[in-house]
Protein backbone atom coordinates (compact mmCIF):
# COMPACT_ATOMS: atom_id res chain seq x y z
CA UNK A 1 0.00 0.00 0.00
CA UNK A 2 3.03 2.51 1.08
CA UNK A 3 4.83 1.38 -2.52
CA UNK A 4 1.50 2.74 -4.15
CA UNK A 5 0.91 5.81 -2.93
CA UNK A 6 4.62 7.44 -3.09
CA UNK A 7 4.16 7.16 -7.03
CA UNK A 8 0.64 8.40 -6.84
CA UNK A 9 1.51 11.33 -4.30
CA UNK A 10 4.68 12.66 -5.98
CA UNK A 11 2.95 12.09 -9.57
CA UNK A 12 -0.07 14.34 -8.23
CA UNK A 13 2.69 17.33 -7.22
CA UNK A 14 4.21 17.30 -10.40
CA UNK A 15 0.50 17.93 -11.75
CA UNK A 16 -0.24 20.93 -9.66
CA UNK A 17 2.82 22.38 -9.66
CA UNK A 18 2.55 22.44 -13.68
CA UNK A 19 -0.73 23.97 -13.13
CA UNK A 20 0.30 26.89 -11.00
CA UNK A 21 0.79 30.25 -12.84
CA UNK A 22 4.57 31.34 -13.39
CA UNK A 23 6.05 34.44 -14.36
CA UNK A 24 6.23 35.66 -18.17
CA UNK A 25 9.70 35.19 -19.04
CA UNK A 26 10.41 38.37 -21.52
CA UNK A 27 12.82 38.23 -24.29
CA UNK A 28 15.88 40.28 -23.33
CA UNK A 29 15.79 43.71 -24.75
CA UNK A 30 19.53 44.49 -25.45
CA UNK A 31 22.06 42.29 -24.46
CA UNK A 32 24.30 43.49 -21.55
CA UNK A 33 27.92 43.81 -21.86
CA UNK A 34 29.89 41.44 -19.81
CA UNK A 35 31.26 43.22 -16.11
CA UNK A 36 34.62 44.11 -17.10
CA UNK A 37 37.49 43.08 -14.49
CA UNK A 38 39.52 45.14 -13.18
CA UNK A 39 43.16 45.59 -14.55
CA UNK A 40 45.53 44.62 -11.69
CA UNK A 41 48.49 46.25 -14.08
CA UNK A 42 47.09 49.78 -13.26
CA UNK A 43 48.57 51.39 -10.15
CA UNK A 44 46.34 53.99 -8.69
CA UNK A 45 47.68 56.67 -5.48
CA UNK A 46 46.60 55.63 -2.93
CA UNK A 47 46.65 59.13 -0.05
CA UNK A 48 48.83 58.27 3.15
CA UNK A 49 46.48 59.43 5.88
CA UNK A 50 48.54 58.44 8.91
CA UNK A 51 45.84 59.77 11.19
CA UNK A 52 43.55 57.69 10.36
CA UNK A 53 45.48 54.76 10.77
CA UNK A 54 49.07 54.03 12.79
CA UNK A 55 52.05 54.64 11.49
CA UNK A 56 53.78 51.31 10.75
CA UNK A 57 57.34 53.16 11.11
CA UNK A 58 56.81 54.79 14.54
CA UNK A 59 58.31 53.23 17.13
CA UNK A 60 55.82 52.15 19.48
CA UNK A 61 55.04 54.30 22.61
CA UNK A 62 55.55 54.01 26.55
CA UNK A 63 52.27 54.74 27.80
CA UNK A 64 53.53 54.91 31.29
CA UNK A 65 54.62 57.72 33.23
CA UNK A 66 58.02 58.58 33.70
CA UNK A 67 58.22 58.52 36.93
CA UNK A 68 57.13 54.39 36.23
CA UNK A 69 60.51 54.03 34.77
CA UNK A 70 62.33 55.11 37.72
CA UNK A 71 64.54 52.87 39.77
CA UNK A 72 64.42 53.34 43.87
CA UNK A 73 68.43 53.44 43.71
CA UNK A 74 67.79 57.10 42.02
CA UNK A 75 65.20 58.62 44.05
CA UNK A 76 66.29 60.45 47.28
CA UNK A 77 63.11 60.94 50.01
CA UNK A 78 63.46 64.48 51.41
CA UNK A 79 60.72 65.27 53.48
CA UNK A 80 57.04 64.34 54.23
CA UNK A 81 53.72 66.64 53.90
CA UNK A 82 50.29 65.50 55.38
CA UNK A 83 47.11 66.62 53.17
CA UNK A 84 43.55 66.09 53.78
CA UNK A 85 44.66 63.15 56.83
CA UNK A 86 47.36 61.61 53.87
CA UNK A 87 50.74 61.44 53.81
CA UNK A 88 52.77 62.35 51.00
CA UNK A 89 56.31 61.71 50.63
CA UNK A 90 58.55 64.68 49.27
CA UNK A 91 60.93 62.74 46.78
CA UNK A 92 63.49 63.64 44.31
CA UNK A 93 64.80 61.41 41.02
CA UNK A 94 67.99 61.81 38.88
CA UNK A 95 66.68 64.35 36.93
CA UNK A 96 65.84 66.61 39.92
CA UNK A 97 62.07 66.34 39.48
CA UNK A 98 60.41 66.85 42.91
CA UNK A 99 57.36 65.16 43.50
CA UNK A 100 54.21 64.57 46.16
CA UNK A 101 53.83 60.39 46.62
CA UNK A 102 51.38 58.88 48.38
CA UNK A 103 51.56 55.40 49.75
CA UNK A 104 51.07 52.51 47.40
CA UNK A 105 52.94 54.45 44.43
CA UNK A 106 54.61 52.47 42.23
CA UNK A 107 58.14 52.95 40.50
CA UNK A 108 59.94 50.51 38.20
CA UNK A 109 61.57 48.32 40.95
CA UNK A 110 59.56 49.47 44.29
CA UNK A 111 56.71 50.60 46.04
CA UNK A 112 55.74 52.99 49.00
CA UNK A 113 54.57 50.72 51.60
CA UNK A 114 54.80 53.29 54.40
CA UNK A 115 55.23 57.20 55.41
CA UNK A 116 56.07 58.25 58.83
CA UNK A 117 57.55 61.26 60.64
CA UNK A 118 60.75 60.30 59.73
CA UNK A 119 61.15 57.88 57.24
CA UNK A 120 59.52 56.22 53.97
CA UNK A 121 59.51 52.25 53.91
CA UNK A 122 59.45 50.80 50.56
CA UNK A 123 58.98 46.95 48.75
CA UNK A 124 62.09 46.43 46.82
CA UNK A 125 61.71 43.66 44.14
CA UNK A 126 64.17 42.35 41.59
CA UNK A 127 64.19 44.04 38.29
CA UNK A 128 63.27 41.82 35.42
CA UNK A 129 61.08 39.59 37.65
CA UNK A 130 57.03 39.75 37.37
CA UNK A 131 57.27 37.95 40.38
CA UNK A 132 56.59 40.92 42.91
CA UNK A 133 55.65 38.37 46.03
CA UNK A 134 59.12 38.08 47.05
CA UNK A 135 60.66 41.91 48.01
CA UNK A 136 62.80 43.26 50.25
CA UNK A 137 62.01 46.23 52.55
CA UNK A 138 64.13 49.15 52.53
CA UNK A 139 63.61 52.45 54.67
CA UNK A 140 64.92 55.45 53.52
CA UNK A 141 65.46 58.16 55.94
CA UNK A 142 64.90 62.10 55.13
CA UNK A 143 67.67 63.92 53.67
CA UNK A 144 67.06 67.35 54.27
CA UNK A 145 69.26 69.85 51.43
CA UNK A 146 70.39 72.65 52.76
CA UNK A 147 69.67 76.23 51.50
CA UNK A 148 71.72 76.76 48.28
CA UNK A 149 74.09 79.73 48.44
Amino acid sequence: MIRLSLPITLSAGLALFAQAPGNPVSAPAAATPPAVAEDVAIIKATPYKPTIHRDPFSAPRDERPADALDVLEDIAVKGMIKKDGKNFAIVSDSRGNVRWLPVGHRFKDAEITGITDKAVTFHQWELNTTNRSIFRTITKTFKREEGKR
